[in-house]
């Protein structure tokens, strides 16, 4: 069956909704069966009976390829990619977002079996996660032929009292169409590896990353304080930033080796360590200031201020500040000043 003829839809059950206007006795129709998503993320509806969609025997499953999109109802959209014809084909799956993980984001969808039992069934699609130019999240779907298809989370998003990033938003659900809150959280580690950008690595990836473009509120901290802040601006639908707060909190550490550490807790009693080489400058009263830099050496455009108390090991202090000609250290190489 052509494709260019044949228009699909699906029902507020997600039931496929075949209409070919060259059966006269049967245009429209509707197939019973079940959704889910191949290994190439094409959708696939397998058919309960075992003939095909005209009434003669054929396949068990069609396959429908295209270009997945997010509605701004957080629904599942599928641009259908005609094998015959210009014309284009949208179809829309009826559900919710069920969950996501590294490299994988889950759809639950409303399935109907009788009028006395409804079930659900769930899609899962595969790709990787990163921040757009606008610091919304983003999900890549990864397609058989190397390209990708870009769902965009319209909403803002947060962090956690355990420093979980989190999405937040708000759908219409049940008969009443009441409105719900749905919160979805992205299992990670924060990161600062630029001097504009903060970074949040999801658990078990290593491509699944959200680079945020922030500013430091301010360039100078005291490491008695323990927390760094941030100002991100998060577009939205109407295309207006949202400028939000975000607050790290942690311990500050000087090693041996002269590198500084921030230790962040998270859930489950995690702690993750963002190291940093730091190019060091004695102060008055009993005082260091560190100027952070990344593996590449390069200034992070943040300076944490250490007293000789908090930093435990007078031997250390005394180390930093036994030549006033060097007053410059970078990850352990002095450097005259």
């Amino acid at each position: 069956m052509s494709t260019a003829s044949v228009r699909y839809a699906f029902d507020k059950d997600n039931r496929l909704v075949l209409t070919d206007p060259r059966d006269l006795l049967r245009p429209t129709r509707v197939i019973e069966g079940r959704l889910s998503a191949d290994a190439k993320n094409r959708l696939l509806y397998s058919v309960d009976s075992p003939a095909g969609p005209a009434g003669s025997p054929g396949p068990h499953a069609t396959t429908l390829d295209g270009t997945w999109a997010l509605t701004p109802t957080h629904e599942l959209a599928l641009i259908v990619h005609e094998a015959g014809g210009p014309r284009r084909q949208t179809v829309y799956l009826k559900g919710t977002i069920a969950g996501v993980e590294a490299h994988a984001l889950g759809f639950a969808l409303r399935h109907s079996e009788d009028e006395s039992l409804r079930t659900s069934q769930r899609i899962t699609l595969t790709g990787r996660w990163q921040a757009d130019a606008h610091n919304r999240l983003t999900f890549l779907v990864e397609k058989a032929d190397g390209t990708q298809d870009r769902l965009t989370f319209q909403g803002g998003w947060g962090v956690g009292r355990r420093h979980e990033l989190f999405y937040r938003y708000r759908r219409r659900a049940g008969r009443r169409r009441d409105v719900e809150e749905r919160t979805l959280i992205f299992e990670g580690r924060w990161d600062i590896t630029r001097a504009d950008r903060l970074v949040y690595r999801l658990e078990g990836s290593s491509d699944s990353v959200f680079e945020f473009r922030a500013s430091l509120q301010s360039p100078s901290l005291l490491a008695s304080d323990g927390r760094i802040v941030y100002q991100v601006g998060v577009g939205s639908s109407g295309g207006r930033a949202q400028q939000q707060r975000l607050t790290l909190f942690g311990t500050w550490k000087v090693h041996r080796d002269l590198s500084v550490s921030f230790e962040i807790p998270y859930a489950d009693g995690r702690v993750g360590t963002m190291r940093f080489e730091g190019r060091y400058a004695l102060g008055p009263r009993d005082q260091i200031s560190v100027a952070l830099r990344n593996s590449r050496r390069e200034g992070l455009g943040l300076a944490v201020v250490f007293s000789r108390t908090l930093l435990g090991d007078a031997r250390l202090f005394l180390r930093l500040g036994k030549d006033e000609r060097e007053r410059s250290i970078i990850g352990g190489v002095h450097v005259p000043f």
